[in-house]
């Protein structure tokens, strides 16, 4: 537009074109602004990798960092291997130590227990073979005491069979 056309133009489609352009300057501003700040990036990882030499360079570092971490996570994982392996000996040699400990608990149980029932297997047979004695003694005494009052049935006894002939 022109000059001319220009004044031949109300103030409210003056303001218009005034808002409308406004609003065209403020996106082309944002846009400016947008692609400023991605320019800076490219220009920082520009400067910063300098050549892909120095990028795989600076990829190599971080290459031997990993690289250093395993080694210590693996030297850490061994330290604990060790640590577990220790205290798992020393579980079984405790273990063992008290299963000794329980075994020989255990004989002198058993040790025991069967000399007190020897002692009771000895007073048992003691108790019998006196029972059987004492009854042995009063059988022998009755049965002597049947054989005197019967004395008749002693000579029998005593009399020798004669034998009897066929006939």
């Amino acid at each position: 537009m022109n000059e001319k056309d220009l004044r031949k133009l109300s103030r409210a489609d003056l303001l218009e074109m005034l808002i409308v352009q406004s609003e065209e300057l403020r996106v082309v501003k944002e846009k400016l602004a947008e692609t400023e700040a991605a320019l800076q990036k490219k220009e920082i990882a520009i400067n910063t990798a300098g050549s892909i030499a120095e990028a795989s360079l600076q990829l190599s570092g971080i290459f031997d960092a990993a690289q250093e971490s395993c080694r210590h996570y693996i030297e850490n994982i061994r330290l604990l291997s060790q640590r577990q392996s220790a205290v798992c000996a020393q579980l079984e040699r405790e273990s063992r130590e008290k299963a000794a400990v329980m075994l020989a608990e255990t004989a002198q149980s058993c040790d025991a227990m069967e000399s007190e029932a020897k002692v009771r297997c000895a007073e048992m047979t003691a108790k019998a073979k006196a029972e059987s004695q004492s009854y042995w003694d009063e059988v022998a005494g009755r049965l002597d005491a049947y054989y005197q009052q019967h004395a008749g049935l002693r000579e029998l006894l005593s009399v020798p069979l004669k034998p009897t002939m066929p006939e």
